[in-house]
C-alpha cells in the first residue's frame, strides 16, 4: 500500500457504490471493488480492480483475505438484509471502519447496533443538500456531525466592506469565517483582517439558525 494511503473494499458495484470505488481510485488509493453481480464485475473490471464474490458468505470472505483491508464501504442498496450480513460479515473480519449505506431509518439504526462506523444516508443526505441549495441562499451546503454545517455564500449587504474582526460575526452570531474566496484570487484563511466584498465566497460554519441569522443581518 503505498505511503498515505488506504486499502478500500468497497461491496457494491451499482451507481453509489461505483461512483465510490472510481473516486478512490482516482484519488490514488488502493481499492477492491466486489459484487455478486456478474455482470457488474465484467462491466468495471477494466477500469477497477474488481472480484465477483457473495460476501454474505463468510467463507467468501475469508478468500478474499479482509485483513489486507483497513477500511470498507457496504455500498448495498437493494437488499437490507444483504446489507447487514455482509457489515457483520467485515466486522467480524477485522475491519473496524466500516462506512454503510442505508435505505431507510431502521436500516441505519440496524446497521449503527451492530457496529457500523458510519452510516451513509445517500438519498436523504443528497435531499437535504439540494432543499437548501435550491432555497437560493447558498452557493454550497455540507452536514457535518453533530448540530453544525459548512455553507458557502455570497457576502451579506451588510458585510461588505467589513473585516471580519470589525463586523464580529463569531460575536453576533456565533459563525466562524473558515476562509474567504475573492474573484481571481487564490482561497484565504478567514483571519480576522481579512475584509470580506461585495462578490466574495464567504466559506462559514455553524448552526443552521445562527448562519440563516447572519444572512439576515
Amino acid at each position: 500500500m503505498a505511503n498515505g494511503n488506504r486499502s478500500v473494499l468497497v461491496v457494491g458495484l451499482g451507481r453509489f457504490g461505483s461512483a465510490v470505488a472510481t473516486t478512490l481510485d482516482h484519488m490514488g488509493q488502493d481499492v477492491l471493488a466486489v459484487d455478486r453481480n456478474a455482470e457488474l464485475v465484467s462491466r468495471w473490471s477494466s477500469i477497477l480492480p474488481t472480484v465477483q464474490a457473495d460476501l454474505t458468505d463468510v467463507m467468501a470472505v475469508e478468500q478474499i483475505g479482509i485483513t489486507d483491508f483497513t477500511t470498507a464501504v457496504v455500498a448495498i442498496g437493494d437488499s437490507v438484509e444483504a446489507s447487514v450480513l455482509v457489515t457483520g460479515n467485515l466486522l467480524d473480519a477485522g475491519i473496524s471502519d466500516i462506512w454503510a449505506k442505508s435505505v431507510s431509518l431502521q436500516h441505519a439504526r440496524i446497521l449503527e447496533r451492530i457496529g457500523a462506523t458510519h452510516i451513509i444516508n445517500a438519498e436523504t443526505d443528497a435531499g437535504k443538500r439540494v432543499g437548501h441549495l435550491v432555497s437560493g441562499n447558498y452557493l454550497d451546503y455540507i452536514e457535518i456531525d453533530g448540530p453544525h454545517t459548512v455553507v458557502k455564500i455570497h457576502t451579506p449587504n451588510h458585510l461588505i466592506g467589513y473585516s471580519i474582526a470589525e463586523a464580529q460575526v463569531h460575536e453576533r452570531y456565533g459563525v466562524t469565517v473558515v476562509a474567504v474566496k475573492s474573484p481571481n484570487r487564490d482561497l484565504e484563511y478567514g483571519s480576522k483582517d481579512l475584509v470580506m466584498h461585495r462578490n466574495d465566497e464567504l466559506i462559514l460554519m455553524g448552526t443552521q439558525d445562527q448562519i440563516e441569522q447572519l444572512i439576515r443581518g
